[in-house]
């Protein structure tokens, strides 16, 4: 297994040859939805006039999950807690339908359709993130997926890769799990795959990856 190396040192080796699937997370990762979370995680707050600070949430969405932010801002008050989630998932479904892709990932998925290699969507996100893709013609560049309709356990836990890899005859040895935090990398791990962390900026100190980049050009160099 590959620890920590620099991308340049890893080209045209056999770590990247052998690579026959990727999974890939989609908030933050494929797309760039936590200006839109935040905002909306905002507003459902301001209408039970709580406020909070736009640099905390985005902070804590970023490096946990949306479901772990909440307990956060909330524990003092969980009473309100269900009725801003309520509120929260209206107002971020209407914003998420704007956000774009991650700068370069369109041309990511699009070289790795082109040598062969399988991919597959893995996220917490509804189908939702399906019409997405579709919008912006990268849905026919994965060849499955699973969202949050098909009620598996969430990340860190392996079960949806495990269930894909058997639904499609797919090795784990041979495949990687990206994302840009640490449950999609310790998932990845878990169902005995490398976990490639996507780290746009200094907000993750989580360092048990396999492999680390900061861009999407980067990973275009690494599979060109």
């Amino acid at each position: 297994m590959v620890k920590k190396k620099e991308l340049a040192s890893l080209k045209g080796k056999k770590i990247v040859q052998q690579l026959k699937a990727i999974f890939w997370d989609f908030d933050g990762t494929l797309y760039d939805t936590y200006p839109e979370m935040t905002a909306s995680l905002l507003q459902a707050a301001e209408s039970f006039n709580i406020s909070l600070d736009y640099q905390q949430v985005f902070r804590h969405l970023r490096q946990t999950s949306v479901h772990q932010t909440f307990d956060f801002l909330f524990k003092e008050k969980p009473s309100l807690k269900q009725q801003v989630w309520t509120t929260y998932r209206k107002l971020e479904k209407q914003r998420s339908l704007s956000a774009k892709p991650m700068p370069g990932v369109a041309a990511v998925c699009q070289l790795l359709f082109q040598q062969g290699k399988q991919q597959f969507l893995l996220t917490h996100r509804d189908a939702s993130a399906w019409k997405l893709l579709k919008n912006d013609g990268l849905e026919n560049f994965f060849a499955g997926g699973v969202t949050a309709e098909m009620k598996f356990a969430r990340k860190p836990d392996p079960a949806s890769l495990n269930f894909l890899c058997h639904k499609y005859m797919v090795d784990p040895t041979a495949s990687v799990m990206i994302g840009d935090r640490p449950l999609d990398i310790v998932a990845g791990q878990r169902a005995g795959m490398q976990g490639w962390l996507f780290a746009p900026d200094k907000l993750i100190s989580f360092t048990a990856y396999d492999l680390k980049f900061r861009s999407y050009q980067e990973l275009d160099q690494l599979f060109s």
